[in-house]
This record gives structure tokens, C-alpha cells and sequence, in this order.
């Protein structure tokens, strides 16, 4: 079974607005007394984890289609930058300057795989 970079695209985009979401409630569930047994959800393995995947996605999604498809970088700037907002929320300044860095560049690099979708649909329309 192929699967093409449209659909690592929808899975690339989906499971970066899941991290977003991940990043913005969690530290919200886990406040809660009644929801204290999520305190695994915070882990820092976690988090690293959607951190690589993400970069994985980049990786087989975002490049191939720049190179073979579009050659349109605009997506991979977006996420570079995505990116960079989260690396920057891993510098422990503050919990707050975390979770925004964190969450806003989880759905920066949502936004870089929906403009890379939307350029392979028109590539691919043209064809």
C-alpha cells in the first residue's frame, strides 16, 4: 500500500493540532484536584515525543513535496519557524512562556502541512 504526501499531511497536520491541544490543556487537567491521576500526560518523554514525530512528518512529508512536487519553501519556512517557537518553549523561562511558545508553534507547523496539502491538491490538479 502507497501512501502518498497527501496523506502524511492530513496525519502531520492532525497530530500537530493534537500537540497543540496536548500543550494548552494539560497544564489546565492537571491544576484540577479530581484530574491529578493525568499527571502522566506531562511527561517530559511525552512531549519530546510529539516533538520528533513532528520533525519526522517535516522530514517525509514537507521535503518531497518541495523538491519533486511545488518547490515552493514557503512550508518549510513555516514550520522552521514553528519550530523555533517550540524549541524556544523548552528553555524553561516560565511555565506560561512554555505553554504559549509550545502551543502557538504546534499550530504554526499545523498551518505549514495545510499549505503544503493545499499545494500538492493544486500541483496535482494541474496535472
Amino acid at each position: 500500500m502507497k501512501i502518498n504526501n497527501n496523506t502524511i499531511d492530513i496525519v502531520a497536520l492532525f497530530s500537530s493540532l493534537i500537540c497543540a491541544v496536548h500543550c494548552a490543556t494539560i497544564p489546565l487537567l492537571l491544576s484540577l484536584s479530581s484530574l491529578s491521576s493525568l499527571h502522566f500526560l506531562g511527561n517530559k518523554f511525552i512531549e519530546w515525543a510529539f516533538i520528533f514525530f513532528g520533525l519526522v512528518f517535516v522530514i517525509i512529508s514537507l521535503l518531497p513535496s518541495y523538491k519533486k512536487v511545488h518547490r515552493n519553501s514557503k512550508p518549510l519556512v513555516i514550520a522552521f519557524l514553528g519550530f523555533l517557537l517550540i524549541a524556544a518553549g523548552r528553555l524553561n523561562l516560565s511555565e506560561i512562556f512554555e505553554i504559549v511558545n509550545t502551543v502557538l508553534g504546534a499550530f504554526i507547523v499545523s498551518y505549514a502541512h495545510y499549505l503544503n496539502w493545499k499545494l500538492l491538491r493544486f500541483k496535482t490538479n494541474l496535472k
